[in-house]
């Protein structure tokens, strides 16, 4: 697969829908980028085995979650983020 895209005046690309959906990169994910023989390469991260869907217009992860998982602590973490922005 392969797309141009235009890089704005501070250096902001904007990946296709395709390219996003075939790396499963999705909302405000990290990606990796690395240089390999003069291009770049960029990496989603590993999924951890389960699949996000949407349900009522919102994204929906399901599948396991880390034996420390705490929902309360997710929910006051996402709330500062906000916050900060």
């Amino acid at each position: 697969m392969k797309a141009s895209v235009t890089m704005d005046e501070v250096g902001r690309l904007v990946l296709p829908k395709n390219i996003r959906e075939a790396l499963g990169i999705a909302g405000r994910m990290v990606v990796s980028v690395e240089i390999v023989d003069n291009a770049a390469l960029i990496t989603a991260p590993a999924v951890s085995g389960g699949t996000v869907t949407r349900k009522h217009g919102r994204r929906v992860y399901s599948g396991p979650l880390p034996q420390d998982w705490d929902s309360g602590q997710a929910v006051l973490n996402l709330r500062q983020q906000r916050l900060q922005r």
